[in-house]
């Protein structure tokens, strides 16, 4: 059955072979429009690379930390955030 935007029509009770056939015809729609090697392409695109080479922080934490140590977790934090942005 194709996916029709009118149904469930507001307040109508829940029919759930109208439910599943909706959600059989979005898919319908998805899969003609969307192939495998296309949605890999965007999601490569739109992902963090791999990070192999960034250090670990190898800092031991006083208790209370330091104000320093607070700081340098939080600029390494702000490094590997900046190396999993994509340009």
């Amino acid at each position: 059955m194709p996916y029709d935007p009118t149904k469930p029509a507001n307040n109508s009770p829940i029919v759930a072979v109208e439910l599943r056939d909706q959600f059989a015809g979005l898919k319908d729609l998805i899969d003609t429009k969307v192939d495998d090697s296309a949605l890999i392409s965007i999601l490569l695109a739109n992902s963090a690379g791999p990070c192999p080479d960034f250090p670990y922080l190898n800092l031991a934490v006083s208790n209370p930390p330091t104000q320093a140590q607070v700081q340098a977790i939080a600029d390494r934090l702000d490094e590997l955030v900046t190396l999993l942005k994509r340009a």
